[in-house]
Formats: structure tokens, sequence, C-alpha cells
């Protein structure tokens, strides 16, 4: 029996050490500062002496750029949906962008060659594959130049549009097929996208952007001046954020153009003026495109109020003017004519707040909204007449999690309660609401839901409007709560963070996996490390199936569910397009069309070998679909894990000490 027992550990610890040792690690010169998984894949780690590009599958050095000196993360900017990152560096009196390709290392651009001793604005050209800069040369004189992104030629400069330093660029560019259009703090200005030459300009006030205002510091310390790293902070964040914007509808000889205080449209060819400007009573949160106009919703404070509520001065007077700016709510839902910018209803709902989702019924519009003190909102406006459908917007408990049509009204589910309401009156139909905790949900189609609450499973038919308890006494081992839900082929997965279980569409459980929680070393979760275009492209395939409701992401959207997804991938696309001639953009591809298989697997941090020792703690990857394992990785005790996971690339990266990173793929 010994005999027996011994075999068993002998094999158990050759097992483990087989996971341990089927990786690859990386050391560095020096010790590692931070470390990104990029779009394309590509693992960059900044240390010291330099910043390094290493190859996902062996962990062998790929490039490596040491002409830039202390590239810091803060330093780091994605251009998303690219293989390009910016690197930002800022002085006191200079700055420098350096513009870098993931895959190749190739330092495409760097705007002190080109001339510029300091950059003040840098703006994407999507369709064009190219950066627009705007800075000081070294005469001190304005600067804006068009550079190809790929090959780092500068396509134009334009020395004589601006004539004073105090000309700033407020806006995102709006491409159209032969020009650039941009707004400053004093015109809009149309250029010949080819040599950057003026056609044509419009008298147009627009506030500066302004930044989210800095946590307060206490002590001496907030009377020290910032330099160095401090300086870098907030570098991409200066040089990237607008108040403005432009951008395109149907009619392709028409831009709209918005700023914090107006609306209205242009004639490309020759600049005229096609609608009546439009004021706004606060910035613009979304834009919706429906049939009958162009919606409009507005957001909660001015960049005013912002400031307001965060400075104020001292004393009783200034918290009084903190708590009043604090309280206002000056958001609206407009609805314009798309021809004539003429105001087709000013609508008389109570809009509390600045919108997160919303959902089209017939000719009804549901809203989702939350005011910046932490309180939820929905409301119901009728769009053919712009009437409110109940006296006021219904408050909720909890954040918005689905929206759905059924018989006897408008089910919602919130991260605390259920319930379902009238349309036409917008009452409750539970007067008290079905209360929940640690209320999670997916929906397999249009006609069923599902949601745990209170240890049981709820089928939801939204044909009926039926609530039925569908598996009952749910336990997951550690006495953990299920924390997500997702409807697959196969059946519904309840997952946490050391446990995984399958139910088939009968309710019957199929299998269950559950991984002992590892030593406090290696406490928390196995994060993501995608970032940018990679983590919404992640997000969005794991929300296909579900197709709740939209998501206020970005300025612009449309009351139509397919035209809404088209627009919101409409960047993406048109990157992907512009740059399709690179092979660098090959990679970003091949991963993209990874996703649905990398919504196949889940990881867990565990601990290995029931010794419950910090040595043996590690992380276990599991399928989906079977339950079963497929693959250990072994960490061991370390002082202060760092670990994220590519889940595209299907790596597992861990910083096991100062200068080594382990790669692990599955």
């Amino acid at each position: 029996m010994k005999k027996i027992i011994i075999i068993l550990n002998l094999l158990l610890w050759a097992g483990l050490a087989q996971a341990q040792t089927d990786g690859w690690t990386k050391t560095f010169p020096s010790k590692i500062n931070w470390y990104k998984i990029t779009d394309a894949g590509i693992l960059i780690a900044g240390t010291k002496d330099g910043l390094y590009g290493i190859t996902p599958a062996d962990g062998k050095e790929a490039w490596k750029i040491d002409n830039i000196e202390n590239i810091q993360e803060e330093n780091y900017d994605p251009i998303e949906g690219t293989p390009y990152i910016v690197l930002a560096k800022r002085g006191l009196i200079k700055s420098v962008n350096n513009v870098v390709d993931v895959v190749t290392g190739k330092v495409t651009i760097n705007t002190r060659d080109l001339g510029f001793q300091n950059i003040t604005k840098r703006i994407h050209l999507i369709k064009s594959n190219a950066l627009l800069f705007y800075g000081i040369n070294s005469n001190g004189k304005p600067l804006l130049m068009m550079v190809n992104l790929a090959t780092g030629q500068k396509i134009w400069e334009q020395q004589k549009l601006f004539e004073k330093n105090s000309e700033q660029i407020v806006s995102e560019a709006g491409e159209v097929s032969d020009a650039i259009f941009i707004a400053t703090n004093k015109n809009i200005y149309k250029l010949n996208k080819a040599t950057g030459e003026q056609v044509y300009n419009i008298d147009m006030k627009s506030d500066l952007p302004v930044a989210a205002p800095p946590k307060e510091k206490k002590g001496m310390g907030s009377f020290v001046p910032q330099f160095g790293k401090k300086l870098d902070e907030g570098a991409n964040e200066q040089a990237t954020m607008t108040s403005a914007d432009f951008f395109q509808h149907t009619n392709p000889s028409i831009i709209y153009f918005w700023n914090q205080d107006i609306i209205t449209a242009f004639n490309i060819a020759d600049g005229k003026e096609v609608w009546e400007r439009v004021d706004l009573p606060s910035p613009i949160t979304n834009i919706l495109f429906d049939e009958r106009g162009m919606l409009i919703a507005t957001a909660e404070k001015t960049q005013e109020d912002v400031a307001k509520q965060s400075k104020g001065g001292g004393g009783l007077i200034g918290k009084i003017k903190r708590n009043s700016a604090g309280k206002k709510n000056r958001a609206s839902l407009l609805c314009l004519d798309v021809a004539t910018g003429k105001m087709k209803w000013d609508s008389d709902v109570d809009l509390q707040g600045d919108v997160l989702a919303y959902k089209m019924v017939g000719n009804k519009l549901i809203l989702a909204t939350a005011r910046d003190q932490g309180t939820n909102f929905i409301s119901l406006v009728n769009l053919d007449e712009g009437k409110s459908l109940s006296k006021k917007p219904l408050s909720i408990k909890g954040e918005i999690r689905d929206l759905q049509i059924v018989p006897q009204g408008l089910y919602f589910r919130t991260t605390d309660q259920i319930n379902i309401l009238d349309l036409e009156t917008a009452e409750k139909k539970w007067a008290k609401g079905f209360q929940v905790k640690h209320c999670i949900g997916a929906n397999s189609t249009g006609k069923i839901g599902y949601v745990y609450a209170n240890e049981i499973i709820y089928k939801v038919n939204f044909e009926t409007g039926d609530l039925n308890e569908w598996v009952k006494g749910i336990s997951f081992n550690g006495k953990e709560e299920p924390g997500s839900m997702q409807v697959r082929d196969n059946g519904l997965l309840l997952t946490s963070d050391q446990n995984a279980r399958l139910y088939d569409f009968e309710g019957k459980q199929l299998w269950h996996n559950y991984q002992p929680a590892p030593g406090r070393t290696m406490g928390g979760k196995l994060l993501s490390g995608l970032g940018g275009l990679a983590a919404t492209m992640m997000a969005a395939q794991q929300a296909a199936q579900a197709a709740q409701m939209s998501y206020a992401k970005g300025y612009y959207g449309s009351t139509n569910p397919q035209l809404d997804s088209d627009i919101k991938t409409a960047n993406a696309n048109a990157a992907a397009f512009a740059g399709a001639a690179s092979s660098s953009f090959a990679s970003i591809s091949r991963r993209f069309k990874a996703t649905k298989e990398a919504n196949n697997f889940m990881s867990m941090l565990t601990n290995f070998g029931n010794s419950n020792m910090a040595k043996d703690a590690g992380v276990m990857i599991v399928d989906k679909n079977s339950g079963k394992e497929i693959r250990k990785i072994i960490f061991g005790d370390k002082k202060d894990p760092d670990y994220k996971i590519d889940e595209l690339g299907k790596v597992v990266y861990y910083k096991t000490g100062g200068n080594e990173i382990q790669g692990f793929t599955f």
C-alpha cells in the first residue's frame, strides 16, 4: 500500500514539475518597471535600459529600443486597433512623441526629428492611417503636420494656418474623401488632405477641453513642484483630449459639427451652414440616429459645473458652491430634423443624469441613466410625441443589466432587483419588486433568459412574462457566490473565482470543476491583460448571445440594433482597412478572428498538490464546454505576484521577480 502511495505521489509531483517547467523564461538586464500585452499580441516590457518586444510563443527578444531613455508606463499610449503605440515624454518646456510599430520594433515617427519642439495635440486619422500633429517648432511658431503612420513620412506641413500660439485644436478630425476638418477654439478649417492647404475657414468659437480634475493632495506634498514622471502622466491625455467633433450620417455632402455649446451642419463643398444652430443646455453625451430624426442626449453637468464642484473655494461658502454644483442636472433629450436642424421636439422627459444604455421598442425609447452621485433611473419616451410615459423617471436600485419587453410591459433587471414596468403608465407591476442578492443573468434568445439570485436559477419566459424557479439550492465550494453566467451551445455555465458548473437546458448538472483558492501570496484574480480594441472585441464576443440592450459606448449610436453595432465597430474596421497593406496589421486580424475560440476557456488561480503551500500556487485553465482541465501552470511562492492572461494568444504571463517574465502557452 505504501508503495502505491509513493508511486502516486511521484507521478503527481512529476506532473507538477512538467507543468512548472513547460514554458519559457525571459531574463532582462535590469528591473522590469512595467509590461503590456498589445493589440498585435506582442508583449512589451519597459526596463531601465530600454523597451523590449517579446515573442509570446517562445519568449525570444523580437526587438529592443534603447535610444529612448527611461520609458515609463505613463509614456505609453496604444493607438487602438493598430499595431502602433505612442511613447509621449514631456519636460517643462519641450515634449516629444515617438511612434513604435510593436511588431517590428521600428520607431516610425519621432516628432523631434520632424521639427517639433513641443506637441500640444495628436489626432489619429483613421481612414488615412496617419497622425495629425500640432505643436510648436524650433522657432517657437505653430506647426501642423500630417504624417503617415506606417512609414513615418511627412505628407504635408502647414505653418501659416494659425496666427498665434493661443489658437489651439479642440476637436477630433473630420475625414472626408479629399479633405480634413479640424476645429480650434476660434475657427473651423477645411484642409486639403493631400497638401494641407486651407480650402476655407468658418468663424466658430469653441471651449478648450478640460482634463478631469486631479485628486486633492493633502500635506506638504501638495506644494512640491512636479517633475519627471509626474509631468509625463498627463502628456498623452493633454495631447488627445477634445471638446468637439465632426461626423457624417447618410448624406455624403454634409458634415455635422458639435462643441460644448451648439450642434450644426455644413455643406462640405463650400462651408455653407445648412442647419439652424441648436443651442445645447449641456455637452452632448449621445447622438442616436432614428427614423424620426437625430436624438441628442446631453450631460448632467457642464464643464463649468464640474470645475465648480471640484473647487468652489474653502470654508462654508466654498462648501455651499460645491454642493450646489454637485446637485446640478442639465441632462436633456432633443429630437432634431436631420436635414435642417429644426427642433422636432424638446422632450418633457426629466432625464436624470447621463445615458448608460438604451433600447428601442416600437415607438418607445427606453433609457437607463445614472446621476454622478450614484442613483440610477429608467425613463420611457414616446418618440412620436417626445412625451414621457411617466410623471417622473423611475428610480431603481442597482445598476441596470437587462431590459426586455414582455406582455405585461418592460422587464428590467439590475444588480439588486427585478421588476416589470407598465409601458403605458410606467408603473411597477410588482409594488415592492423582486429583491435579489448577488444577481447575475444571461439570455439565450429573444424568448428565454436566466437569472441567478438567492441561491436559485430562475428561468424567464419573455413571451409570457413568467419567471419560474428552474434550479434550486445552488451552492459553490469554498462558500463562493456565482459571479458570472453564460449561455453556451451545450447549456448554462455558472462560474465564480474558484468554481465552474454547467447545466444542460433541462436544468441537469453536466459537470462541476472546483479549484481550491491559493494562499494569501497569490490572492486576487488572474486579470485579463488585454486592453484597447482587443478588450472591446472580447467583450463583444462574450455579450453576443445576450443582446440585451445597447450600451452607450462612444458618442454615436442608433435606435436600430444592427446599425448601432455597425456604428460602434466602424472605427475599428476603418483602421484595419486603412492599414491593410501593412504586414503588421495581419497579426491584429489573426488575433481578432480568435475571439470566439478565446471564449471557450476560463482560468482559475489555485493551489496544486493538496499542500496549501504558496510554492504550489498557480493557474488552472479549464475548458468551458467539457469542464476538463486544459493546462496546469505553477507560479510558485513570490512576494509580489504579477500575472496577466492573453486570452487571444493563449498565453499566461507571470513576472516572477525583479527582472524575469515567464510565459506559459495553452
